[in-house]
């Protein structure tokens, strides 16, 4: 199991969707961060399940039910999450970049 660590981009961008959604019924945000919490794990636990990303180097998982992608980036022991976006909005001209250590 490979530890995971959230970006600050891919945290605030993740915290936004929760905030958002308590806004519109506050029981949805529990549900909502169990299941993004529990996808970050399984690509801890298994990152090559998941398929390679639109951009090089990376994998994507998807919250199927939420319209959300998780992209991430496997560093040997650790799964870096780099990106948390709506799979609704248009991902031309975005890079993702991993945050620089």
């Amino acid at each position: 199991m490979r530890q995971v660590r959230w970006s600050k981009e891919a945290r605030d961008a993740q915290r936004d969707w929760l905030d958002h959604l308590e806004g519109i019924d506050p029981r949805l945000t529990d549900r909502a961060l169990s299941e993004s919490e529990a996808l970050s794990l399984r690509a801890g636990a298994g990152p090559f399940r998941f398929r390679p990303s639109r951009w090089r180097g990376l994998r994507e998982a998807s919250l199927v039910r939420w319209r959300k992608i998780i992209v991430f980036q496997v560093l040997g022991d650790e799964v870096l999450i780099i990106s948390f976006y709506d799979a609704r909005q248009d991902l031309t001209g975005v890079q993702p970049v991993p945050e620089s250590n």
